[in-house]
C-alpha cells in the first residue's frame, strides 16, 4: 500500500495518525501505551504553555513572529487568541507559532489538528499572519478522517492556522459552453457555474441537454442564450408565449434540480422594453414559487447624446425581481474604465448594488479597422512574437543576419509591449490588416484592476467569461482567489523588464540578446538552425521559432 511522505511537523501537529510511523526502537512500547496516551502527550505538546496575546487588550497580533523561530528540533506553540480574521473566514484550528533548526526553514509538509471534524476540504486553506496581514499559503487535504488538515509550504512560516471560508467575500460566477470541461483553477474559486445549454424556440419551449449537477462547492445555474434575437422578440410580442416560455424555463430548472437559471437575452428590440420586463416578472414568480433563483445577463448601458441609454432593459424594475444582474463589460479596452464607470454609476443608482456582478473577460482583445475581436492568450502572444528575417540571398557560414520582432519593433512602425495606464493592461500596436491594430492582453494584472472596479462600486462580485479548459483564456484566478479568501486585493503592474523581447539560439551567436532587433551570426558550418524570439506579458513567456538555413560559401568545396 502506498504511503504519504511525511513532513517535519506531522508528528507535532496532528491528532490521530493517518499512516504508519517509521519503525524504531520504541515502536512496540508506543503500541502498548495505546492511543489515549498518545493523545495525552500530544495535548502537552500543543497546549502547554499557551502564549496569551490578548492579555494586553490588543487585537491578537502582538508579538506574532513573521518568521519561524530557531530551536533544536521542530516545535509548535499554540496561541490563546489570534488577530481579527477577514470577513467570511473563520478559524478551523488554533494558531501555532513554529520553530525549527536553522538549516531546516525551507519547504515543509505541515499537518494541523482541527477544532472540529471537517468534511469539505475545498473551503479550507493554510494561512499565516505576516506584517499585520493574513496570507493564504497553501491548499490542504483532509487527513485523519477529517480531524486534521495537511498542506505543503514552500518555506516554513513563523505561524500557521487553518481557516475556513464561512461565506464567499466575493461572488464569482463563471460561464462555459455546453459539454466543456471546467478549468481546475476556476473550480476552487467560483460560487456559481453557468453551463450555457439552453436555447429558446419560437413556440416558447426550450431545447438543450440539461447538465449534470456535480457534488461541488458551487451552485449550478444553467444559461439560456438566444442565437437568433428574432425568436425572443417573437415570444415577447405574445402574452401567451411569454407565459409558456416562463413555465418551460421553470420546469427545466425544477426537473434538473438546479439552483436557478441565467437568462442571457442581450439583443432584445428596445421597443419591447415593457414586454421584456413583464416576461421577467412571470419567470421570477414561477422560479421563486419553487425556491429557485433568477439571474439576468444584461448589456452594459451606454451614453448616447449625453444621457445613459439601457435599451430594452429597465434596470430599476428588473432589479426588483432578479436575484442577480450580471452586467457585460465594455469590449474596447481603451474605453473600458471610462464607459464601465459611467454605466455602474447609472446602474447602482437604480439597483441594489450587491445584486450586480461585473463581467470580466479572461480573453485578450484586438481592435482594428474591422472592429473588435477576442483572442486567446496564445494567439495574443503569438502575434507579438512574429519574427522577420532581414536578409537577402543565401546565409553563409559566419555571416550576419538581422532579425526583427515584426509586430513590436519601432523600425516596423510597431509600438512594443508596454503597460497601458488607461486600459490597465499590457498592450502593443502593430501595422496589419486595415491599418494599425491594437492588442490588449488579459492576465492577472489587468483582472485585478477590474475586480477593484467592482469592489469600489460595492458590487456583489464578478463573472468570468468561459471558465472552461478549452476557452483559451489567461490565468486571471490569482486576484480572484485573493479577494475570495481574504477580502484584500493587490494592484500592481508587471515588471517592465519582462516586457522586453529576448532572443535565444542553440548555435551561432546573438547580439544583443534583448530588444526588438538583433543580429545573429551564423555558425561556421552549413546546416539548418533555429532562433527563438521570447515575449512575455509579465506573467507568461511565449516563444516563436524561426528556421535559418546556412548554405556553403560560394566556391567552397562540395562533399
Amino acid at each position: 500500500m502506498a504511503t504519504q511522505q511525511r513532513g517535519p511537523f506531522d508528528r507535532i501537529l496532528k491528532t490521530t495518525s493517518d499512516g504508519p510511523e517509521p519503525p524504531g526502537p520504541d515502536r512496540a512500547a508506543i503500541y502498548v501505551a495505546g492511543t489515549i496516551v498518545g493523545l495525552a502527550i500530544l495535548l502537552l505538546v500543543l497546549l502547554l504553555p499557551p502564549i496569551s496575546i490578548l492579555s494586553r487588550g490588543g487585537s491578537g497580533d502582538s508579538g506574532i513572529p513573521s518568521g519561524p523561530g530557531t530551536a533544536d528540533t521542530y516545535t509548535s506553540t499554540v496561541r490563546s487568541g489570534m488577530p481579527k480574521l477577514p470577513a467570511g473566514l473563520v478559524a478551523a484550528s488554533n494558531l501555532f507559532d513554529l520553530a525549527a533548526p536553522a538549516d531546516q526553514h525551507g519547504a515543509a509538509k505541515i499537518t494541523v489538528p482541527l477544532r472540529e471534524k471537517q468534511t469539505e476540504q475545498r473551503s479550507l486553506a493554510l494561512y499565516t499572519y505576516v506584517d499585520s496581514k493574513w496570507q493564504r499559503i497553501s491548499d490542504v487535504a483532509l487527513v485523519a478522517s477529517g480531524d486534521a488538515a495537511r498542506g505543503d509550504v514552500g518555506a516554513l512560516p513563523g505561524n500557521i492556522v487553518v481557516l475556513r471560508r464561512s461565506k464567499a467575500t466575493l461572488q464569482v460566477a463563471g460561464s462555459m459552453p455546453a459539454g466543456a470541461t471546467l478549468d481546475k483553477r476556476a473550480e476552487s474559486v467560483i460560487t456559481t457555474l453557468h453551463p450555457i445549454v439552453f436555447i429558446p424556440v419560437g413556440d416558447g419551449t426550450l431545447v438543450g441537454q440539461p447538465p449534470a449537477v456535480p457534488p461541488a462547492g458551487y451552485k449550478v445555474v444553467p444559461g439560456v442564450v438566444a442565437p437568433s434575437p428574432e425568436v425572443v422578440d417573437g415570444i415577447l410580442r405574445s402574452t401567451d408565449l411569454q407565459a409558456k416560455h416562463a413555465a418551460a424555463i421553470a420546469d427545466q430548472v425544477k426537473n434538473g434540480n438546479f439552483a436557478g437559471i441565467d437568462i442571457d437575452y442581450r439583443s432584445v428590440n428596445p421597443t419591447l422594453r415593457t414586454q421584456f420586463t413583464s416576461f421577467v416578472g412571470l419567470l421570477y414568480k414561477a422560479l421563486h414559487a419553487d425556491s429557485r433563483t433568477l439571474t439576468l445577463t444584461l448589456p452594459m448601458p451606454t451614453v448616447e447624446n449625453g444621457t445613459m441609454q439601457s435599451g430594452a432593459y429597465d434596470w430599476e424594475q428588473l432589479g426588483k425581481v432578479a436575484d442577480t444582474l450580471e452586467m457585460a463589460g465594455e469590449l474596447d479596452q481603451e474605453l473600458y474604465f471610462q464607459n464601465t464607470e459611467a454605466a455602474l454609476n447609472f446602474v447602482t443608482d437604480k439597483v441594489d448594488r450587491t445584486k450586480v456582478l461585473l463581467s470580466i473577460s479572461s480573453l485578450s482583445i484586438e481592435r482594428g479597422g474591422d472592429g473588435l475581436r477576442t483572442l486567446s492568450l496564445d494567439d495574443a502572444l503569438g502575434r507579438a512574437s512574429v519574427v522577420t528575417v532581414k536578409s537577402t540571398g543565401d546565409i553563409t557560414p559566419a555571416s550576419k543576419v538581422q532579425l526583427v520582432a515584426q509586430n513590436l519593433a519601432a523600425s516596423e512602425n510597431a509600438g512594443g509591449l508596454k503597460w497601458d495606464d488607461g486600459a490597465r493592461s499590457v498592450t502593443f500596436k502593430y501595422p496589419g490588416r486595415g491599418g494599425t491594430r491594437t492588442v490588449w492582453i488579459a492576465n492577472a494584472f489587468s483582472a485585478a484592476f477590474r475586480i477593484d472596479l467592482a469592489q469600489r462600486h460595492g458590487l456583489g462580485g464578478v463573472t468570468i467569461n468561459n471558465v472552461s479548459t478549452q476557452g483559451g483564456g489567461a490565468d486571471v484566478w490569482t486576484p480572484v482567489q485573493q479577494v475570495s479568501d481574504t477580502g484584500n486585493l493587490t494592484l500592481s503592474r508587471p515588471n517592465g523588464e519582462l516586457l522586453t523581447p529576448a532572443w535565444s539560439t542553440g548555435d551561432g551567436t546573438i547580439a544583443p540578446q534583448i530588444g526588438d532587433a538583433v543580429t545573429w551570426t551564423a555558425p561556421a558550418k552549413e546546416g539548418s538552425y533555429t532562433v527563438t524570439l521570447i515575449v512575455s506579458d509579465g506573467v507568461v513567456r511565449s516563444g516563436q521559432l524561426v528556421s535559418l538555413d546556412v548554405a556553403p560559401a560560394a566556391g567552397a568545396p562540395q562533399p
